[in-house]
């Protein structure tokens, strides 16, 4: 049991790497107890929340990653702090980033540290089991998902300690750092990931009955060995595709090895790689309702959506309050029952915070999205600042007339009307908007007919998808110039963009998302997604040709439930590209610059290398000159503006 006790309590020590797993303790304790435990269920453990552990994941992933890549913009309007302003040294935010954390650490009981469960599952607790040949699959995709958490590591950090962690049975208790291009003994690391994940394809094609099958412990699969094998090889394609401009001839090496048919990756909705969560995970939705409370939806993506009548608009973004059917009785009441009958000539102009703002802007386009740029909002903060628009209301009497004080003056009450559309939170939060903490204004939330049983509704962290897959081809054949696995670019381009809607389709009913399964009736405002709609988007002439940035654009629709991933492609490809007001053109998306007083604000290129415990602190420092070596990462950790190596410009 020495191994044991070495494996999960003193790489915990030495790595940052704090309360180890309750039910391993109790284990160490007990070889035999150790000896009996099924490594189907240890899969299920190791995998728990795979990717998506805590709150923080949610609400880190709003105020990081979804601002940078102009999904969100916070309710009072773009700020630079969410930005690196070069001139200042204290200005070095990035995107929250749980790779390296949840690799190693444990983030609740019951969750996280998949390195270290991993890790244990595949050299302690399969080596004991008195058959263990029976376990060769489960190990084999334990293996592939060791890579897989490896790579999203280095993909963000940099480096970390890889080759040597989870060792101090064979006296490693100081364990070297791997960087993303050379492990500890020289080898570049992103090729022993890709001959990792190879193999274990290879293993996994031979499987036969004899095999332990992982079934209802598989939260992916279901242990459906044949989807394994085409996300194994899908992912070593995604990996591969990071590289292309850093080593080339990799590169072309893997997308020749798997892209000889399309047979061999991800062909299907069903073939997705999406981790489902168990029923009662994030019941309690009270505090991670920011996205509902404290965001609106970015103008970039909003105005790209609604440049080419994209069907998704309402299944994503939610209408603003100019107007009925908000799926909140209140907001109707205060627009139909005060607002509009007091002032039917809104659409033109009203005084609104001191300020004349054409409000048809709000009235006429019921999705409106908030500027991302916080020069706009300096500029005009009345206008851009809030999501909420402030009128100054008469006060009526009993007949409808406005009320005087005793010098003859109109008395007036402030009301709110919310001007820029909410982001659809369903597809992240259970009931997203149908209830919220005690700060939250009642009219961000939908009513209560729309809340759904939480234990009937399943929370899902979507991965690597086929829509996913199929604009990677997409991109891998419009560079190549000629088809790959079966289809040119073109057609690959266009199949991504109907399997993306087939698939939001399908999460929006999951989810209970009111615009596609609402009642309909004179209140409820539904706009369901028909495959009427999708033909039709398809046969606009801005998507019968493909080229990389119309291919990244839709890509960049598709990855809002993952903008981390978007955020590694924008960096890889620069795409979508900045212009001054976001406005989209031939069916190509761009963000709106960023800016503060003329200067161009930067979006940070990766995250900081955590720093260990004391102990190690001599391997992290020769990782971090490491990494200092290669100009392009910058003069320090937290120098976030820098790159990793793969990211070549």
């Amino acid at each position: 049991m020495k191994k044991i006790q070495y494996i999960l309590t003193g790489i915990c020590s030495l790595l940052l790497m704090s309360s180890c797993l309750g039910e391993y303790q109790e284990l160490n304790t007990n070889p035999e107890q150790l000896g009996n435990v099924d490594p189907r269920n240890a899969f299920t453990g190791a995998t728990l929340n795979f990717n998506n552990c805590s709150r923080g994941h949610l609400t880190g992933l709003y105020s990081g990653s979804m601002i940078y890549m102009q999904y969100l913009v916070g309710n009072n309007g773009a700020s630079q702090g969410n930005y690196i302003t070069l001139s200042q040294q204290n200005s070095r935010p990035a995107p929250s980033n749980y790779a390296y954390s949840e690799y190693y650490n444990v983030i609740t009981d019951g969750a996280g540290a998949f390195g270290l469960r991993l890790d244990n599952l595949l050299n302690t607790l399969i080596p004991l089991q008195e058959h263990p040949e029976q376990y060769n699959d489960v190990a084999a995709i334990s293996r592939i998902l060791m890579a897989y958490e490896q790579w999203r590591i280095l993909d963000a950090f940099g480096a970390a300690p890889l080759t040597e962690a989870f060792k101090v049975d064979e006296g490693i208790r100081t364990p070297r750092y791997d960087l993303y291009q050379q492990s500890i003994d020289g080898t570049p690391m992103y090729e022993v990931l890709d001959r990792q994940v190879a193999d274990a394809v290879s293993q996994l094609g031979a499987s036969d009955a004899s095999q332990a099958n992982l079934g209802d412990n598989d939260f992916f699969y279901k242990g459906d060995v044949a989807k394994w094998i085409k996300f194994g090889n899908t992912l070593r394609v995604k990996m591969a595709q990071r590289l292309e401009k850093a080593d080339k001839a990799f590169y072309d090496k893997v997308i020749g090895e798997v892209l000889t048919s399309a047979d061999k990756v991800i062909g299907s909705q069903e073939e997705s790689f999406v981790y489902w969560h168990h029923r009662d995970y994030n019941s309690n939705v009270d505090d991670i309702q920011d996205i509902t409370k404290s965001y609106s939806a970015a103008a970039a993506f909003v105005n790209f959506l609604k440049a080419y009548d994209d069907p998704r608009l309402p299944l994503l973004v939610r209408r603003n309050g100019f107007g009925d059917k908000n799926n909140n009785t209140q907001n109707d009441t205060t627009f139909t029952n005060r607002f509009f009958k007091q002032y039917p000539d809104y659409q033109v102009y009203y005084e609104a915070l001191d300020s004349v703002a054409d409000l048809r802007v709000f009235a006429e386009n019921r999705y409106i999205g908030q500027s991302a740029n916080p020069a706009t909002r300096n500029a005009n903060p009345n206008f851009y600042g809030n999501a909420w628009v402030d009128f100054f209301m008469p006060i009526l009497d009993e007949n409808g007339q406005p009320q005087k004080d005793e010098d003859g003056k109109t008395l007036t009450a402030t009301e709110q009307l919310r001007g820029f559309s909410q982001f659809e939170s369903r597809y992240f939060v259970k009931n997203g908007g149908a209830r919220g903490n005690v700060n939250m204004n009642v009219r961000c939330m939908e009513d209560a007919q729309f809340i759904q049983n939480s234990e009937s509704l399943q929370a899902f962290t979507p991965m690597l998808t086929y829509p996913e897959t199929c604009f990677m081809l997409a991109e891998i054949a419009v560079k190549k110039g000629s088809g790959v696995a079966g289809k040119d670019a073109t057609a690959w381009y266009r199949e991504g963009i109907r399997a993306a809607m087939v698939q939001l389709r399908t999460w929006a009913e999951n989810c209970k998302v009111v615009a596609q399964t609402g009642p309909v009736d004179e209140t409820t405002f539904t706009d369901p997604l028909t495959d009427a709609e999708i033909d039709a988007y398809l046969a606009r002439p801005e998507f019968q040709t493909a080229t990389l940035e119309k291919i990244i654009s839709q890509q960049w629709v598709n990855l809002f439930m993952q903008a981390n991933e978007m955020w590694a492609t924008w960096k890889r490809t620069g795409l979508p590209s900045f212009n001054a007001d976001g406005t989209p053109e031939g069916g190509v998306a761009h963000f709106e610059e960023v800016k503060n007083d003329g200067t161009d604000l930067v979006i940070p290129r990766r995250n900081a290398l955590p720093t260990p415990n004391s102990l190690n602190m001599e391997n992290y420092n020769a990782a971090l000159e490491a990494l200092k070596s290669d100009p392009k990462y910058g003069t320090d950790y937290d120098r976030t503006e820098g790159r990793i190596w793969w990211d070549v410009e």
